[in-house]
C-alpha cells in the first residue's frame, strides 16, 4: 500500500513538472520574440533572469519530491523494522511447537504382537503369533481348537497370554506333574521344563521332542544320573545343535 502511494505521488509530481516545464518553455518563447527588437545587452539580461527563475521552480519541485520520498521511505523502514521485531517471537513459538511435537511420543493404537507356544490336546500345536491382551482361549482357537480328549476344566482359558509363554492343554484323566500344573494355573507361566525331573509326556511338550527322544532322555538320566548342564542334552542321539537352539530357552536342570 505504501509503495503504491509513493509511486502515485512521484507520478503526480512528474506530470506537474512536465506541465510546468511546458508552460515555462512557452513563456520563454514569447519573451524571446518580444526582446528580439531590444538591445543585445537587455536581451541577455532578460534571458538570464528567465533562466534563473526557471531554475528556482525546478529546485522547489525537486525539493518537495525529495522530502516526500524521504518521509515515505522512513515510514517503510519503520514498518519493516517493526515486522522484523515481531518475527523472532513467532519463530520462537513455532520452534517450540515443533520441538514439543517431536518430543511427544505417538500413541500406537495397534496392540503389540507376541508369540506363544500352545501344545497338548489341540489340533495344530506349535508357536502362534498373538496380540497383547489375548487370552488362552484365543490361542487355542488359532491352534485349530481342542481335541475331543482335552480336559478344559483343568486349565484357565481366560488367562491372559504372555510373550514367550507356553500353554499346555491336558487330556481327560492325565496325571499332571508339578511343572505342568504351573502352566495350567498360570502361577508360573514362564517356567521351564526341568529335564532332570520331567516325565515323558512333559518332555514331549518341548519342540522337536517326540516319544522316541523323550524315552532316550529318561534312559540317559537313569544311566548317567542327572544332567549337569542343559548342553549335556546334546549327548543324546537325535538331539543336535539345531534342536538344542530351539530347546535352550525352554529347559532347565534345576
Amino acid at each position: 500500500m505504501i509503495l503504491e502511494t509513493v509511486e502515485r505521488k512521484i507520478e503526480e509530481f512528474c506530470i506537474f513538472y512536465r506541465i510546468t516545464s511546458m508552460n515555462r518553455k512557452s513563456e520563454v518563447r514569447n519573451q524571446k520574440s518580444e526582446i528580439r527588437s531590444q538591445k543585445p545587452t537587455a536581451k541577455s539580461q532578460k534571458s538570464g533572469e528567465n533562466m534563473i527563475h526557471f531554475d528556482r521552480i525546478q529546485q522547489k519541485i525537486l525539493l518537495i519530491m525529495g522530502l516526500l520520498i524521504l518521509v515515505l521511505s522512513g515510514l517503510l523502514i519503520y514498518q519493516g523494522s517493526k515486522a522484523r521485531q515481531s518475527d523472532p517471537v513467532d519463530s520462537a513459538i513455532t520452534g517450540k511447537q515443533v520441538w514439543e511435537g517431536k518430543a511427544t511420543p505417538e500413541v500406537s493404537l495397534v496392540p503389540a504382537s507376541i508369540k506363544v507356544y500352545v501344545i497338548g490336546q489341540v489340533r495344530h500345536p506349535g508357536v502362534i503369533t498373538m496380540q497383547e491382551g489375548d487370552r488362552v482361549t484365543d490361542a487355542v482357537d488359532l491352534a485349530g481348537g481342542c481335541l475331543p480328549e482335552a480336559d478344559l476344566n483343568r486349565i484357565n482359558m481366560a488367562m491372559k497370554l504372555k510373550d514367550e509363554g507356553m500353554y499346555y492343554i491336558p487330556f481327560v484323566g492325565e496325571e499332571i506333574s508339578s511343572e505342568v500344573r504351573s502352566f495350567l494355573s498360570g502361577e508360573e507361566n514362564d517356567a521351564k521344563v526341568n529335564i532332570n525331573s520331567a516325565d515323558q509326556r512333559l518332555l514331549e511338550t518341548l519342540p522337536g521332542i517326540g516319544p522316541s527322544k523323550s524315552k532316550k532322555i529318561i534312559e540317559y538320566r537313569e544311566v548317567h544320573g542327572s544332567f549337569k548342564s542343559i548342553e549335556e542334552i546334546m549327548n543324546i542321539s537325535g538331539i543336535a545343535e539345531k534342536t538344542f537352539e530351539s530347546l535352550k530357552d525352554l529347559i532347565t536342570i534345576r
